[in-house]
């Protein structure tokens, strides 16, 4: 069994594929079967070729054929794609009959491989057929069954050509037959046709959506009834792709699990019947799914219906190589010697107490960014083994020995972090670090604290000035260095930019589109729209219409007549009211016949705009990757100019922070004043929030001596700073220019540590007499951070640091759960880390079940120390990595089970022994999509 390393991966998958020798329509090359089988063999590995093209790199074919699987048989016993393709499946097609005279519907069964030699005595054996207007069943020896002919008076070639669309088995048969087998309904994937000739949809010549059908028609309950009944739907069309995900505002989920039983995948396939068609569906509609290419991974895309599948031209969700971790290689005796490899979307690491995940987890970490992690440890006082050499290789393939300090740039939250920054000792600067990067995404913002600085400028004295210009240029060198790690490194996104371009121009030459066929396709959308708000007008007037029955009414009259006269004016109106209500009868005919014209004419031009619509709605979408395209390559010119531009501020802003350190020595104090300038423009400013976050600004004031200042600002204790300073010889004469200097050199180096609480800026602006800093603030639901319960505020900081910047880069987090409460674990982080693993790399350490299955992880690494109760194969620690649907032991060459627990059992079944509620969790992710 094939042990696929970096877990769940698109690829594309073809299950829709004709042979030679198929019961119907074979049209494929060659003079005799034999060189027809040749061909098609000589074809399918000239097609994929090395596997170097993920566009035609196929993994996995379905050999489909009418009511028979010997050509599957074939191809499995002729053994010629072993070593081309991983897997092949059979795919029996036949049709079923929803109403008697109705149009017959495709529908298909794809077998699990492992049960083909059962499936002749428990499917083909057990149907019945109809012929003609004689019932057979398919024991008896008028019947053709698994493509041979009983029946000496009939021919092969008579009896397939000819009779296998009359060979219609009967519905209630199959889902007898499968209800009455629940092994083999679960190794079966059932799809059907969902096209306007031989589907579902086209059925009767009804409407394409069943919610349309009025009643409980005869033929929708039997629509609904073939829905729930199969997994998925054989179709492209992007039509079928929203509805059947719940996507159309007509048509939502609820609406669509109610009548579908659950959400459905869409899959397609080539339905080749010849060799120039073999893998090329129109349109080059390409099916990819997210699995592995085993049975049980086709079986996600039932479980995962939007994430696992995607219909495109090409490979979905590629992330830039630069910014995926590949692989790592650890060195050291105690650990396996072989790469661990990841995924480029969700990696969790699970495993019991004690079994190696939070040391992987922390020694990537710092193999990447030593400072980040010992800054941060230091606040989450984790306690994690050191010593272990990792090397970590990009998928661009340069390893962390090729990279410069600081030149891949990752997000690390160690284990209880998140609670520790909320304690109020430690939350005060490094939460305001993280807030303003964020506050100063915003472009208003950013221009405020901009004009705040300058304001400072112009009404502080020299001296304040000067210190302000050195903390902005230190401040500008550190934002310019995180720009340039967020960007990666120069060569990376120049090769990445020529990549695209290559693919550009490949698909460029296959665009066939025209301008005017654009410009047909654009103005039919607006006419679609403008007719059916015309049409829906008209509805309305004639609703309006027939309920007006007359246009005047009684008079109420004041004046108090006499009986005599009252009763002469009363009759006079009835009679005028009966005139006129006639005249109106027939004007109202008149006028719902002009509107029912004007209707029937509306209708008439809709039809004509849907069907251009209609003709070219697939061909434009199909240029959509010449578009992403173009994006892509845009964006990657844009980060090469930025970088060039980065290195030459770089350059300008340190020769500028030589100057200003010179002088930074006569700074003395601020103007509160002026921080509550940018305080206010904060405050103030509506659109500062990142969905449910919003943010503010206060100005705190506060005084103390120059040595308590020092003792408060920095860890006075440390040998680094004694060597400096002297705090019981400190006095006035000690207090000059070059120890100022040293002092504000130092701590803008980062060689002095400052405590928890400060910063750089706030240390040097205490130092100098300035007693205000700047203090943030920010609120998620009306709920100030500080008076958030412990897992909400946790929640938002880890919300924070993954948005850091529009960051793309990876995240590891180890056990967020701890940090967090169930409620904001499932209604938050699950959904938060399901979206954006689809633009960033997620390496996470955790327990909890829901957030493997739940977040759908690509990739599962389970990890194990040696024990007398779990024994690894060789090494004191092991990992073993895979995906979800990884159910697999692991084999060696010989057929037998490798050694060690971790290779005794598939990785479902770790997940369920390892984490708590790992089945139930396994059970709600099967039936989340369900009724």
């Amino acid at each position: 069994m094939n042990e696929y390393i970096k877990g769940s991966e698109w690829r594309r998958w073809d299950l829709h594929l004709h042979t030679p020798g198929t019961i119907k329509n074979d049209l494929f090359t060659g003079e005799t079967l034999e060189k027809k089988w040749d061909a098609f063999y000589s074809d399918i590995v000239s097609y994929i070729g090395d596997g170097s093209d993920d566009a035609k790199n196929i993994t996995v074919v379905g050999i489909t054929d009418y009511l028979s699987i010997e050509n599957y048989k074939k191809i499995i016993n002729d053994n010629k794609l072993s070593a081309t393709i991983a897997m092949i499946i059979a795919n029996v097609e036949m049709r079923i009959q929803p109403i008697a005279n109705d149009s017959p519907i495709n529908i298909h069964f794809l077998f699990n491989p492992w049960i083909i030699d059962s499936v002749e005595n428990r499917f083909f054996a057990q149907l019945s057929f109809r012929y003609g207007t004689t019932n057979f069943s398919a024991t008896k020896p008028e019947l053709i069954r698994l493509g041979k002919t009983i029946d000496p008076s009939l021919s092969d070639e008579i009896a397939y050509k000819k009779g296998v669309e009359q060979f219609v088995p009967s519905f209630s048969d199959i889902v007898k037959i499968f209800s009455n087998d629940v092994d083999l309904r679960e190794n079966t994937i059932i799809l059907v046709s969902n096209s306007s000739s031989d589907g579902v949809s086209g059925a009767a010549n009804h409407s394409h959506y069943f919610e349309s059908d009025s009643g409980e028609s005869q033929l929708k309950l039997f629509r609904q009834s073939i829905y729930k009944f199969v997994d998925g739907i054989f179709s492209a069309n992007q039509s079928d792709i929203d509805f059947f995900l719940g996507r159309r505002p007509n048509c939502p989920i609820e609406l669509v699990v109610s009548q579908c039983g659950s959400l459905k995948p869409c899959l397609h396939g080539s339905d080749a019947h010849k060799n120039s068609k073999m893998f090329e569906p129109d349109l080059k509609r390409y099916c990819w799914i997210k699995a592995d290419p085993t049975f049980a991974g086709l079986k996600q895309v039932i479980y995962e219906p939007e994430e696992r599948v995607m219909i495109s031209e090409i490979k979905p969700e590629v992330k830039p190589a630069y910014l995926v971790i590949n692989r790592i290689e650890i060195s050291n005796s105690d650990f396996q010697n072989t790469p661990i490899f990841f995924s480029d979307k969700l990696n969790c690491i699970i495993g019991g107490k004690s079994t190696g995940k939070s040391i992987l987890l922390h020694n990537i970490a710092l193999s990447l960014d030593r400072k980040q992690v010992e800054i941060k440890d230091e606040t989450s006082q984790t306690r994690t083994k050191k010593d272990v050499k990792i090397s970590v290789y990009w998928a661009d393939g340069k390893g962390s020995e090729d990279t410069t300090l600081n030149e891949k740039k990752i997000i690390y939250v160690p284990q209880t972090y998140l609670n520790k920054l909320c304690d109020e000792q430690t939350e005060k600067t490094e939460i305001d670090e993280i807030i303003q990067e964020i506050i100063l995404l915003n472009y208003d913002a950013k221009q405020s604290y901009d004009r705040t600085i300058l304001s400072i400028k112009n009404y502080k004295s020299e001296s304040n000035k000067v210190i302000l210009d050195l903390l902005e240029v230190c401040g500008t060198i550190n934002e310019i260095t995180m720009k340039i790690k967020e960007l990666g490194d120069k060569e990376g996104i120049n090769d990445e930019r020529e990549k695209l371009i290559k693919e550009k121009e490949r698909l460029t030459k296959d665009s066939s589109l025209t301008e005017e066929e654009v410009k047909s396709y654009e103005n039919a959308i607006l006419q679609i729209t403008s007719l059916i708000n015309d049409i829906r007008i008209i509805d309305d007037e004639l609703l309006e219409l027939h309920s007006l029955t007359s246009l005047v009414e009684s008079k109420r009259i004041d004046y108090r007549f006499s009986e005599q006269t009252q009763n002469l004016i009363d009759i006079a109106q009835k009679h005028i009211i009966i005139q006129s209500n006639e005249e109106w009868g027939r004007a109202k005919i008149e006028l719902i016949r002009t509107l029912a014209n004007n209707k029937l004419k509306k209708n008439e031009e809709l039809s004509k705009y849907q069907t251009i619509e209609a003709d070219l709605k697939d061909k434009i979408q199909s240029n959509k990757a010449i578009s992403e395209l173009t994006e892509k390559i845009k964006s990657e010119s844009e980060k090469l100019t930025m970088f060039e531009r980065y290195e030459m501020d770089m350059k300008e802003k340190t020769q500028e922070k030589v100057i200003l350190l010179q002088n930074a020595i006569n700074s003395k104090e601020f103007y509160k004043e002026q921080h509550i300038i940018f305080a206010n423009a904060i405050n103030n400013n509506s659109d500062l929030k990142t969905k449910d976050l919003e943010f503010s600004v206060e100005v705190p004031f506060r005084k103390d001596a120059f040595i308590e200042k020092l003792k408060s600002i920095m860890d006075t204790s440390r040998k680094v700073f004694k060597d400096f300073v002297s705090l019981d010889n400190f006095n006035e004469k000690s207090y000059t220019s070059n120890k100022i200097y040293e002092l504000v050199e130092k701590i803008l180096s980062g060689e002095l540590i400052l405590r928890k609480g400060y910063t750089p800026e706030v240390a040097l602006r205490d130092i100098l007499d300035d007693w205000f800093e700047v203090k943030y603030r920010v609120t998620m639901g009306n709920d100030s951070i500080e008076l958030m319960s412990p897992g909400k505020k946790a929640l938002v900081l880890l919300k924070l640091l993954i948005e850091l910047a529009e960051s793309k880069c990876p995240i590891l987090i180890d056990q967020p759960e701890d940090d967090l409460d169930n409620r904001s674990i499932f209604d938050e982080l699950i959904p938060f880390v399901k979206r954006k693993k689809k633009d960033r790399q997620f390496i996470i350490v955790t327990h909890n079940a829901n957030i493997v299955l739940g977040a759908d992880a690509e990739q599962i690494i389970v990890a194990n120390q040696e024990g007398k109760n779990a024994p690894n194969k060789q090494f004191k620690f092991e990992y073993r990595s895979g995906s979800i649907e990884n159910d697999c032991k692991v084999i060696d060459k010989n057929g037998n089970v490798e050694k060690g627990i971790l290779n005794s059992q598939g990785i479902q079944q770790h997940v369920c022994d390892i984490l708590e509620g790992g089945k139930e969790a396994f059970v709600k992710r099967k039936h989340k999509y369900h009724m």
